[in-house]
C-alpha cells in the first residue's frame, strides 16, 4: 500500500516509516497540514496516519478537510501526544478510523495500518450480489455504496464497517465489547468509542436506522424489514 504518514517530528518519520517500508509500504511524508492535503489529492494514497499536532493546520482540521472532499473514504489512522479522552473522541467523531497515543509501538502502527488497508481494498472478496437491505437502506458491498432510497450517504470507513455489522445481525444484540474486537482488533478501545460512531451513523440515517440500546448488554438494529 501507499501509506501517507503525518508529522512535523523527524525522529518519528524515520523510524515509523522505516518499519512501514519494511513491511512492504511505499511511504509518502508530510510535516504540515498543508502538504498532507496536497498528497491526499495528489498522490492516490491508501491510508493515511495523521498526526494531531502540525505546525500550520492542526490534525482535526485536515480531518475535517479529507472527509468532506473526494478522498472521504481515506482510512485514518491518528497518531498523537494527547492523552485525554475528549480529543480521542473528538477526532473519531469526525471520522477518523482508529488512534494510537504516544508513545507508541511501531509494530503495533503497523498492524493497524494493515487492518485498516485490507478492509478497503479488498471489496471483492465479498460475493459479488451481497447487497444488505433493511427499511429504505441499501448496501452494496461490492460497490462500497449506501443509499436510503435514492439519496446516496457519504459515510467514513469505520461508520460503513460498523453499519454492515448491524445490517448482517438484524434484531441480535451486539455489545460494544463483540463491536469492538471486530472493527478494531484491540482490547485498548474505549466504549464511548462505539458511542460517538453510533451517534453519526443514527445523525445521518435518522428514522431510518433504528439502532436500540439494550441496557448493561449493547445495542440492537430493529424496524420493520420489507
Amino acid at each position: 500500500m501507499r501509506v501517507l504518514l503525518v508529522d512535523d517530528d523527524e525522529d518519528v518519520q524515520q523510524i515509523l516509516g522505516r518499519y512501514l517500508q519494511q513491511d512492504g509500504h511505499e511511504v509518502v511524508f508530510a510535516r504540515s497540514g498543508a502538504q498532507a492535503l496536497a498528497a491526499v489529492a495528489g498522490t492516490g494514497v491508501d491510508v493515511a496516519v495523521l498526526d494531531l499536532t502540525l505546525p500550520d493546520l492542526d490534525g482535526f482540521e485536515v480531518l475535517r478537510r479529507v472527509r468532506s472532499g473526494p478522498q472521504r473514504d481515506l482510512p485514518i489512522l491518528l497518531l498523537t501526544a494527547r492523552g485525554e479522552e475528549a480529543d480521542r473522541l473528538l477526532g473519531l467523531g469526525l471520522g477518523a478510523d482508529d488512534y494510537v497515543v504516544k508513545p507508541f509501538s511501531p509494530r503495533e502502527i503497523c498492524l493497524r495500518v494493515g487492518r485498516l488497508g485490507l478492509r478497503r481494498r479488498n471489496p471483492a472478496d465479498e460475493p459479488a450480489d451481497d447487497t444488505l437491505h433493511w427499511g429504505r437502506i441499501a448496501m452494496n458491498t461490492v460497490e462500497h455504496r449506501v443509499l436510503v432510497g435514492d439519496l446516496e450517504l457519504q459515510l467514513t470507513p469505520r461508520e460503513y464497517d460498523l453499519l454492515q455489522m448491524f445490517l448482517r445481525h438484524p434484531r441480535h444484540v451486539l455489545s460494544r465489547a463483540a463491536i469492538i474486537e471486530a472493527l478494531w482488533q484491540s482490547e485498548y478501545v474505549s466504549d464511548h468509542v462505539v458511542d460517538v460512531h453510533l451517534a453519526s451513523l443514527r445523525r445521518k440515517f435518522g428514522d431510518d436506522l433504528q439502532i436500540e440500546n439494550v441496557r448493561g448488554v449493547g445495542y440492537r438494529l430493529e424496524g420493520p424489514r420489507p
